[in-house]
C-alpha cells in the first residue's frame, strides 16, 4: 500500500492550493476538469479517495485504473502521457453526465484487482490502463462481469474491448520516413514488458522488409525499457561491436529508449544524427528537449481516452453475441533533428 499524504503535500505535487485539494476531496464545484483530474490522480495514487465518490448512483462513475505491474514503463517519465489519457476519459465522460474516479493499483495481484472492481457493480464500469499487463494478466479479467475496457494494449487472441494506437501503421510511417531520407540499413532498439513493444517489433520487421528490401538479418537489439537500463545495454552493445559497421538509422520502441540510445551513442563518440539517426515513439515532453531534439511519433492520447469511454458505454448496450471490440488510432510523425538525409 502507498503511504497517505497531507493536503499540503498533495497541493505541492499538483501545483495547486490546499483549498483546491480540499474542494476535490469533498467533491465540491469550483475546480476545472483538468485540474480536478490531475489532483485526483495524485490523491488516488496515494490511497486517498474523495468522500462522496462512493455515493454516486448506478452508472454515474467510471473508474480509471492505473495498473502498475513492474513500473518499467508506467513511471514518473510517463506521468504526462497518462494524464492525457485521463483528460480524454474525463472529457468524454462529461458529455454523458458521468464522472471519473482515478485509482492506482501498484503491485497488486490481478485477482485482488478483479475482486475490487467486481464489488463496484453500481459503477458504469472500468477503464483499465493495461500498458504493463501481459496476456496472462488479461485472461484473469474474464471473470469480471462488470463492463471494462483495456486501454493502451491489444492482444488479438483475447476477447474483450481494447483501445490503443495503431502500432503497425505508425511504425510503417516511421520506416518510410527513414527510407525516403535515404536510409537502407535500419536497426531497432526493442524491449519487453508490454504488448505495444511486441507489436512494434513485429511491425518493424515487416515494414523494413517491404521498404528497404534488405536481405541481411535485421539488426534488432533488445534493451531495458528504462532510460538508464537502455543506456547501459546500448553502451555495452556498442562496446562489444566496436569497429563494426552500424545501421545508419535506428528505430527505438519508445522515446525513453531513444533518449538512452542517443546518450549511449554520444558517449561512444558517435554523432547524432551525423553518424547515426534515431527515431522514437510516443512524443513524451522530454523528447523535444533532447540534444538533438528527437524525431518521433505522436500518440493521440486524449482521443484514445475518449474512445475508451465510448467502447465502455457500448459494453452496456451491445448485443450478447459480440465478444470483442477494438479501436486502433493512428498518430502523427513529429519531425525534429535526430534524423538526417543521406
Amino acid at each position: 500500500m502507498v503511504a497517505k499524504m497531507t493536503s499540503k503535500e498533495i497541493a505541492k505535487l499538483a501545483g495547486v492550493s490546499v483549498s483546491t485539494v480540499s474542494l476535490v476531496l469533498n467533491n465540491r464545484p469550483g475546480v476545472g476538469e483538468e485540474t480536478r483530474s490531475r489532483v485526483l490522480n495524485i490523491l488516488n495514487s496515494h490511497g486517498v479517495f474523495p468522500k462522496a465518490v462512493h455515493n454516486h448512483s448506478k452508472r454515474d462513475v467510471i473508474r480509471f485504473c492505473k495498473i502498475v505491474r513492474h513500473g518499467h514503463i508506467l513511471n514518473d517519465r510517463h506521468s504526462m502521457f497518462i494524464s492525457e489519457y485521463i483528460e480524454g476519459v474525463v472529457q468524454e465522460a462529461k458529455k454523458t453526465g458521468l464522472s471519473v474516479e482515478v485509482a492506482t493499483y501498484e503491485n497488486y495481484p490481478i485477482g485482488q484487482i478483479v475482486q475490487d472492481l467486481a464489488s463496484r457493480s453500481s459503477q458504469a464500469g472500468s477503464i483499465l490502463l493495461a500498458t504493463e499487463l501481459s496476456q496472462e494478466d488479461i485472461t484473469l479479467f474474464k471473470t469480471l462481469k462488470t463492463p471494462h475496457v483495456f486501454l493502451d494494449a491489444n492482444y488479438p487472441g483475447e476477447e474483450g474491448s481494447f483501445v490503443t494506437m495503431d502500432n503497425e501503421r505508425m511504425v510503417y510511417d516511421a520506416l518510410r520516413y527513414l527510407s525516403e531520407a535515404g536510409h537502407r540499413r535500419i536497426g531497432m532498439f526493442t524491449s519487453s514488458g508490454c504488448s505495444n513493444f511486441e507489436a512494434r517489433e513485429a511491425a518493424f520487421r515487416s515494414a523494413r522488409a517491404i521498404l528497404t528490401r534488405e536481405t541481411e538479418e535485421t539488426q534488432v537489439i533488445p534493451v531495458q525499457s528504462t532510460h538508464d537500463g537502455s543506456y547501459g545495454d546500448i553502451r555495452s552493445f556498442l562496446t562489444d561491436h566496436e569497429g563494426a559497421s552500424l545501421p545508419t538509422a535506428f528505430f527505438a520502441c519508445n522515446d525513453i529508449v531513444a533518449s538512452g540510445a542517443i546518450r549511449a551513442l554520444q558517449a561512444q563518440g558517435y554523432r547524432v544524427p551525423d553518424d547515426v539517426s534515431i527515431i522514437g515513439f510516443d512524443d513524451i515532453p522530454v523528447s523535444s528537449l533532447l540534444n538533438p531534439p528527437l524525431t518521433t511519433l505522436s500518440v493521440p492520447k486524449v482521443e484514445l481516452g475518449r474512445v475508451s469511454v465510448r467502447l465502455l458505454l457500448n459494453e452496456w448496450n451491445r448485443d450478447s453475441h459480440i465478444s470483442s471490440q477494438r479501436s486502433l488510432l493512428g498518430g502523427q510523425l513529429i519531425e525534429r533533428e535526430s534524423v538526417r538525409s543521406l
